[in-house]
Formats: structure tokens, C-alpha cells, sequence
């Protein structure tokens, strides 16, 4: 399942662009999602391997019921660089280094911390991996960083084939059985919008980087007896005087 690891030396972020998918909510907020570099993915079924041998658990920390969660630990310091490489990037990812510039001002003036002299460092606040089985799921939910992410390591099933179960069938257009999905207020009422990302094996190795107080869930699935392997983590930027 998880193949040959190795360890990524540096910064890995060799991609197509035009594989970036930008995802719009409302008038102020935006996702994005992207296939990450295979270094990068063996690097963290390699941090998958290690807290499987050693685990700590995270399941009391989750908003959901799914049966394993671990901190995963990256010993390497290489999955904030990596993700802002690929995220935060005037050159090749204009639109969200102009969103996460935006939101790093917003937050931290709201705060009131940011003084002259003082610059803002990212930080990894906390990594983990959900087995989650089938039937099991994570209600919606926010976090209480920054920004987090999700990368999905291995899917076992095709939400096609969850949406063609009898219980699933509806005069609905959205599809919801084993998908992500994030929550926005509506712009014209007071109803609440979906948005989903479907999900099948072809979604293995994509992450999404995403805003931290922005409401989102993982549905159950029905299909596969295996299990639905992600990871999630949280980044915040913490103040530290310029030398």
C-alpha cells in the first residue's frame, strides 16, 4: 500500500499548476487542492509507519467517533516548508500567497500582537493521522489554528459507488457518502452552504489547504471494510523578533 519511503531531502514541489484546484466560498474565502509530490507522500507514510509503532493517541482531541488517530511526529522538520512551498507561492500560486497573506493580517491585527520589528514564523501546532472504518465519521467541525490541511493517503472507495446504495439515492444534486465537505453561510439567507470534494482512490496523495475556523466534515462510507487513511494538521504563525 504504502511502497518504497524515502525521506525528502529538501523542498519537494514539483507539480503541474495547472493541476491547482481553487475552490471559491463566499466573497472572502478561499481553498485550494493539490496533488502532492510522491517524495513528499512517501515521507509521510513513513511518519505513518513510526506512530503506528509507537502510538499516541488523538482520538480524544477529535470532534467525530472513528476508531484509531495518532500524533504523527515529523522528524525531518519538512511538512510546513513543503505545504508553503506548494501553497505559498507568489510565482507559482499567486492567488493563495495573496489569500494566506490576507489572512495572516487579519487574524493577528485582530489579535493585536503584531508590534514593529516583529515578524510572523510558521509553525506545526499538531499532526495526525485517522483510520476511520466504515460507518464512522467526523461532524462538522473547525480548528484552532491558522491554517490546517488534510492529505488523503489512501481512499478504499469510490464515492460513485457510495451514492448508488439504496439509503444514499435522492432528488439532490450533492453527493455526500464518503466525501469532504466544507460549510459557508449562504449570501442571499440564513441557510448554510456545502461545499463537497468527492472522493475515490484517484484522490490519493491530494492535499487541501484550507482556513482553520472554516467549518468542514468527512462523511461515512459504506462500501469498503478497509480503512479510510488520512492526515490532518494545524499551522499557526507565531511572532519572533527580526533580528
Amino acid at each position: 500500500m504504502n511502497g518504497t519511503h524515502s525521506t525528502p531531502s529538501n523542498i519537494l514541489c514539483e507539480y503541474d499548476e495547472h493541476e491547482i484546484r481553487h475552490i471559491e466560498l463566499g466573497n472572502q474565502t478561499i481553498t485550494q487542492v493539490l496533488k502532492l509530490p510522491q517524495q513528499m507522500i512517501d515521507y509521510m507514510w513513513k511518519c505513518i509507519d513510526i506512530a503506528k509503532k509507537n502510538p499516541i493517541c488523538h482520538k480524544n482531541h477529535l470532534a467525530g467517533r472513528i476508531s484509531h488517530s495518532y500524533i504523527l511526529k515529523d522528524s525531518h522538520n519538512l511538512v510546513v516548508r513543503n505545504l508553503l512551498d506548494l501553497f505559498y507561492n507568489s510565482d507559482t500560486n499567486p492567488k493563495m500567497f495573496e489569500f494566506i497573506n490576507t489572512e495572516i493580517k487579519r487574524t493577528y491585527k485582530k489579535m493585536g500582537i503584531i508590534q514593529k520589528g516583529m515578524t510572523l514564523a510558521p509553525h506545526l501546532d499538531v499532526m495526525w493521522v485517522n483510520f476511520q472504518k466504515k460507518g464512522e465519521f467526523q461532524p462538522l467541525h473547525t480548528h484552532d489554528s491558522t491554517f490546517s490541511f488534510v492529505i488523503w493517503m489512501d481512499i478504499p472507495y469510490d464515492c460513485e459507488d457510495e451514492n448508488k446504495l439504496h439509503f444514499a439515492r435522492s432528488n439532490s444534486s450533492s453527493s455526500t457518502c464518503g466525501n469532504f465537505s466544507f460549510a459557508f453561510p449562504s449570501e442571499v439567507s440564513r441557510s448554510v452552504v456545502e461545499h463537497f470534494i468527492e472522493l475515490s482512490s484517484k484522490m490519493n496523495g491530494y492535499c487541501c489547504f484550507f482556513p482553520s475556523d472554516l467549518s468542514h466534515q468527512v462523511y461515512p462510507f459504506f462500501t469498503s471494510d478497509k480503512d479510510r487513511i488520512s492526515i490532518s494538521g494545524n499551522i499557526s504563525y507565531y511572532p519572533m523578533k527580526s533580528k
